[in-house]
């Protein structure tokens, strides 16, 4: 899935104008977003990749990381057939080696299942930006957790209008 990322990073405040109100919801959402598609839809995960791989320095720089060995993990979460989410969690080894070795062992789980289910992580900090796919604009949200101080970083974009 290409998305192109056509706006900077930003708080909610600052483009709560710009975003309609469905997006708003999926954007604001505070619990699992594979619960909130499962309670009206056929839920699918498609694993696209999960592996180490180069991080930019953007995303190396929300998550506060230097680490040279970063797993990536995208996803897309279908609601019956349709893509409704892409999803990139970004996550340094040590943050798996060190604080829970879960996140390196997800597969074709979705990381809700874990990261609503445990009370060690923390959310830390949340960002807003807009993006293209198929000539359509989209909202998405990168998310920054801890778990035992270590950081990784989960970025959805909502493929709702």
């Amino acid at each position: 899935m290409k998305l192109e990322q056509i706006s900077s990073w930003d708080v909610f405040n600052n483009i709560k104008l710009q975003v309609s109100d469905e997006a708003k919801s999926w954007l604001l959402e505070k619990g699992p977003i594979t619960k909130r598609i499962k309670s009206v839809k056929k839920f699918r995960l498609e694993l696209i990749q999960d592996k180490v791989a180069n991080v930019e320095k953007v995303d190396k720089t929300f998550i506060n990381s230097k680490s040279r060995k970063i797993r990536v993990r995208e996803v897309v979460l279908f609601g019956n057939t349709k893509p409704m989410v892409f999803a990139r969690t970004i996550i340094p080894n040590t943050t798996i080696e060190k604080g829970f070795a879960e996140l390196g062992t997800l597969g074709e789980s979705p990381l809700g299942d874990i990261l609503f289910k445990k009370d060690i992580f923390i959310k830390e900090n949340v960002a807003y930006a807009s993006f293209r796919y198929e000539k359509k604009i989209f909202w998405g949200r990168k998310t920054k957790y801890t778990v035992k101080d270590l950081p990784f970083s989960v970025m959805e974009v909502f493929l709702v209008k």
